[in-house]
C-alpha cells in the first residue's frame, strides 16, 4: 500500500468503474498517475483521457482485470493521451 505523499515520482495506480455503475464490458482497468489521484478532487483522470468520479472507482492490484488498451499504451509515458479526447458517455448499466 502506498501512503499518500510517500509515492515515488511517476508512480501509477490502476482501477476500474465499480460493479453496478456500468455494464461489465465497460469495466476495463484504467491507469492513473498518482498525482491525479492525490489531487483530492472529486474527479480523477485516466491516462487515456477519461474522467471518472473518484467515488465510482474500484482501486485494484496491478495485473487484475482487463486493461484499457489506450491507458496501457500510455502507461510508460509522462503525459496523458495524445489521442483524440474520448467522448464522455453517460454512466449507466
Amino acid at each position: 500500500m502506498i501512503i499518500s505523499g510517500s509515492a515515488p515520482s511517476g508512480a501509477l495506480m490502476v482501477g476500474r468503474l465499480a460493479r453496478g455503475i456500468v455494464g461489465e464490458t465497460r469495466r476495463v482497468v484504467h491507469v492513473f498517475g498518482m498525482d491525479t489521484v492525490e489531487a483530492g478532487g472529486e474527479l480523477v483522470r485516466t491516462r487515456c483521457g477519461e474522467t471518472l468520479s473518484r467515488t465510482d472507482v474500484e482501486w485494484l492490484t496491478p495485473g487484475t482485470g482487463m486493461p484499457c488498451e489506450r491507458c496501457l499504451g500510455l502507461a510508460g509515458s509522462d503525459r496523458t493521451s495524445s489521442l483524440p479526447v474520448r467522448p464522455q458517455r453517460e454512466l449507466g448499466v
